[in-house]
């Protein structure tokens, strides 16, 4: 009876993981961006509207060339709801060199990967880690939910 329970817990762990492996291949493009300014007082922005936004505050803020932001396809772009109207995240589903020519330019704003739930409970344990094999003067960073 006992091998039965092992076996069936050991096949929701394999399920659970392979949920969390879709979820994840399904959010892998998703890139969330905090802090763009938002002059939306109707609250029914549509989203081409929103991505116009998106495209003319990081040409206007980072310098971003018009050519690159041009070339960059977004899929959906969208505000998520919340209670703050003031930093609301974007998100968008991006093309492969979005990332990188951001990342680059960025300062005083933030972009998440996102991940699913369980993934990112996993990445805060690992935190403290990789910050400790850091000050170590170890190269480490987290890549998915795994040091």
């Amino acid at each position: 009876m006992a091998s039965r329970i092992d076996e069936l817990e050991k096949a929701r762990e394999a399920m659970r993981d392979d949920i969390s492996y879709l979820q994840s291949q399904s959010m892998r493009n998703n890139l969330m961006f905090t802090s763009v300014p938002e002059d939306n007082a109707s609250g029914n922005e549509t989203p081409e509207v929103t991505e116009r936004k998106l495209r003319q505050y990081f040409e206007d803020d980072f310098q971003i060339a018009r050519e690159l932001m041009d070339s960059i396809r977004f899929e959906r772009v969208h505000r998520s709801p919340g209670a703050s109207t003031a930093g609301r995240s974007f998100r968008s589903s991006k093309t492969g060199k979005w990332r990188e020519s951001i990342g680059r330019n960025a300062t005083l704003f933030r972009m998440f990967e996102m991940f699913p739930q369980n993934v990112i409970h996993k990445r805060r344990k690992l935190v403290p880690k990789m910050k400790d094999t850091r000050r170590k003067g170890k190269h480490a960073y987290l890549a998915y939910d795994t040091l």
